[in-house]
């Protein structure tokens, strides 16, 4: 999602160029094209730094990093940029007031990669009272037991703001997409924390699935189900 204001150009034009600031960072905005999507979304530092300290990444650098300058801002907003390239996330902090640069951070998203198979899956989406989480199951259970799916965290309120724009403009464009409304509203209650998240791909559709941030239970799910055309090029 990009929002007014920022885009790869613009983060190109504010990233400083200092000591503190990685030099993949700005490697990462040259090989991006301009276009690319930026998320971005405001959070209070504290808020922020809480759940930095709480996410499975929490002692590495780039980590540590981003926490670094915030403690001194107390709830103040805090402008969250993060734009993908390939399996890196590049993160960047200003503080919203004046835009003054507070930190950059490179992570690997395929750093210690977790994984959550079909069956344990299916046994949370039993089990929990989640609205749709009885579709998901029906849908897991065309899966192979033993099939696996990457578990990822990522901020709750930005991942609820991403799904709210992407989902509902194709659901405005005619796609269908089951309980969305429910899964944002879950997702968005945890503000800034991190929660683990899953993605699978299953016939049809693909299917996203919530946790709790014990991993112990499904938060919420929602289903984007595949125009007939995209079916039709799988099964070809």
């Amino acid at each position: 999602m990009t929002t007014s204001g920022t885009s790869v150009p613009v983060l190109r034009a504010t990233l400083p160029r200092r000591s503190n600031v990685p030099t993949r960072a700005h490697e990462i905005l040259a090989a991006l094209p301009a276009d690319a999507e930026v998320l971005a979304y405001d959070a209070p530092a504290a808020a922020l730094a809480r759940a930095l300290r709480r996410s499975r990444r929490a002692g590495e650098p780039g980590n540590v990093a981003l926490v670094t300058p915030l403690g001194a801002l107390g709830g103040d907003p805090v402008l969250v940029r993060q734009v993908d390239l390939g399996n890196e996330l590049l993160t960047v902090l200003h503080r919203s007031s004046d835009g003054a640069f507070l930190s950059a951070a490179v992570t690997d998203r395929d750093a210690a990669v977790e994984t959550i198979s079909a069956a344990e899956l299916a046994t949370l989406l039993a089990a929990t009272a989640a609205p749709g989480a009885d579709r998901a199951l029906e849908l897991v259970r065309l899966l192979a037991p033993d099939d696996r799916a990457r578990r990822f965290e990522q901020g709750a309120r930005s991942t609820a703001q991403m799904f709210a724009t992407k989902y509902g403009l194709a659901a405005e464009r005619g796609s269908t997409v089951l309980d969305l409304e429910s899964f944002v509203a879950a997702v968005s209650r945890l503000g800034a924390d991190d929660l683990p998240f899953c993605a699978l791909d299953v016939p049809g559709a693909v299917v996203t699935v919530a946790f709790t941030p014990d991993r112990t239970a499904v938060l919420a799910t929602t289903i984007a189900q595949r125009p007939a055309d995209d079916q039709g090029e799988e099964r070809s």
